[in-house]
């Protein structure tokens, strides 16, 4: 374990939650816990699922660095995906894990969620530093263009009314093909409904992750080619996203249940609803209105707003576990994160706080009265308690941080306290609701400076709020509450008080 100075982390205000704060520096002392120093002594993060072994999974360790960027000077988060770039194939393959003390594959021809664009961006955007663009965006070029060799479904057609030879299966002149995960286990939701667990099922179906996935990859490099000067192929990228967003939103939207479904090829919806629905919102794809369907789905009590948010399976769905058994219905950090990140993305944070207040309720209350106190791999959508493992139906692993500490770090920043940066853009966004004291000492906008970001109690969402800025660099602050809003350019080194 690499040794942390757990005071110079940033630091949370919450005046009527001090137990979410606790809960924080758990997750802190947890992810402490499980920085690795490989063999040419670099730094990494480990997953957290075997302290004996040393097996690293792509999309847990994409997510585990969307909490590390909070302390990028401590935690290697972004870092630990050098492991992944460096053991990339030359024909662009990237699998779904490594065994890292050997290198090898353990699951042959199998990817994980291809998430590296989207987190080596939110890195930039909370540091700055856009040094490692130049490196990595080749690594991920390589994989969008192996995946899109190898992961695209078999070419199909569209339905047409005029087709009537049973040998063309009913299928028009319109061809197109989506994207396929090899099976539930490789797409990360392992036992999940979607399709058989075999190995072979994945590819005679379109899915809606991997296929917003890509779509969010391509946006991401579109914006990295952007910082790095080429217009062209920033173009060329946005191009692609946008293509894509219009194919997945022409082909898996389904207008009877107002939701993004996988679906057979060649034309029959998946009829189940999970959580892979929502990445088109964190893909920048999804239209307006159907944003708006999709928070419908998200707040029916029938469906997804259980009392822990977000289920992975919907509630009314008859595979649907209560006790949170794996990924029929437990809650599961990356996909909350997903979800909220990706309303946040939709215009949507005020529904991004609400999950992120209930989510973290349940975190911290498992954490006070179930034994041992820790935070676990995942948690039961029905009761304070972890969820269950997928066929043994036993309690998960603990001391899961792992990405877990998505929520009581990443989420409670950013959704319950409201605090959104943009260093490139020197620029912070802060959506104040809570009511009690709250706000971070010390948060870091960028490498080697620090900023107080506090607001006092008041007495009602409606009452103006008064807050204390300040920062060692300039920034432009933008605030917002029920019913106004302000924006503060604030001066390094400088303390403002104002009152919005």
């Amino acid at each position: 374990m690499t040794q942390v100075d757990f005071s110079r982390l940033p630091q949370p205000v919450l005046g009527g939650h001090p137990e979410w704060v606790e809960l924080y520096h758990k997750a802190w002392r947890l992810a402490a816990a499980h920085i690795r120093t490989g063999k040419g002594g670099g730094a990494y993060m480990d997953a957290a699922w075997d302290p004996q072994g040393n097996r690293q999974w792509v999309w847990d360790t994409c997510f585990m660095s969307l909490f590390c960027r909070y302390a990028p000077d401590q935690y290697p988060g972004v870092q630990s995906l050098d492991n992944f770039y460096g053991l990339q194939r030359d024909d662009g393959y990237i699998s779904m894990a490594y065994e890292l003390d050997t290198g090898t594959d353990p699951w042959p021809g199998r990817i994980n969620p291809p998430l590296f664009a989207w987190v080596e961006w939110e890195y930039y955007l909370s540091t700055g530093d856009g040094s490692r663009f130049e490196r990595v965006v080749g690594h991920i070029e390589r994989l969008m263009d192996w995946i899109d060799a190898n992961r695209r479904t078999a070419p199909h057609r569209r339905l047409a009314g005029a087709d009537t030879d049973a040998s063309d299966r009913g299928e028009s002149a319109e061809k197109f093909q989506l994207y396929y995960f090899t099976d539930c286990g490789s797409s990360g939701m392992d036992d999940s409904p979607r399709t058989p667990r075999d190995p072979e099922a994945g590819k005679f179906y379109d899915w809606i992750d991997l296929s917003s996935q890509m779509a969010l990859s391509f946006r991401m490099l579109g914006r990295m080619h952007d910082v790095l000067g080429d217009s062209e192929q920033s173009s060329h990228w946005e191009k692609r996203a946008a293509e894509l967003g219009d194919l997945i939103n022409a082909e898996l939207w389904c207008e009877r249940t107002r939701f993004y479904h996988d679906r057979t090829l060649p034309r029959n919806f998946v009829a189940c609803k999970t959580a892979a629905a929502f990445w088109p919102m964190l893909a920048g794809i999804s239209p307006h209105e159907r944003a708006d369907a999709l928070v419908e789905h998200l707040l029916n009590e029938r469906e997804f707003n259980r009392p822990t948010p977000v289920p992975t399976l919907s509630a009314d769905d008859p595979n649907y576990s209560a006790e949170g058994v794996y990924w029929c219905g437990g809650v599961w950090a990356p996909t909350n994160y997903m979800i909220t990140r990706g309303l946040m993305t939709a215009g949507r944070p005020d529904v991004a706080h609400q999950i992120a207040m209930k989510y973290l309720g349940v975190l911290a209350r498992t954490f006070a009265d179930y034994q041992p106190q820790t935070l676990w791999e995942n948690y039961s959508p029905e009761q304070d308690r972890p969820g269950l493992t997928a066929y043994e139906g036993k309690v998960v692993r603990g001391d899961f941080v792992g990405w877990t500490g998505l929520g009581p770090i990443a989420m409670l920043i950013e959704n319950v306290i409201g605090i959104d940066i943009d260093v490139p853009g020197r620029r912070v966004n802060w959506d104040i609701r809570l009511t009690e004291e709250h706000g971070v000492r010390g948060l870091s906008p960028g490498r080697g400076g620090r900023g107080d970001f506090l607001a006092k109690s008041r007495t009602s969402p409606d009452t103006p709020a008064e807050i204390e800025l300040s920062c060692d660099s300039d920034m432009t602050v933008h605030i917002t509450r029920e019913g106004a809003s302000r924006t503060i350019e604030l001066t390094g080194g400088k303390t403002v008080s104002v009152t919005v």
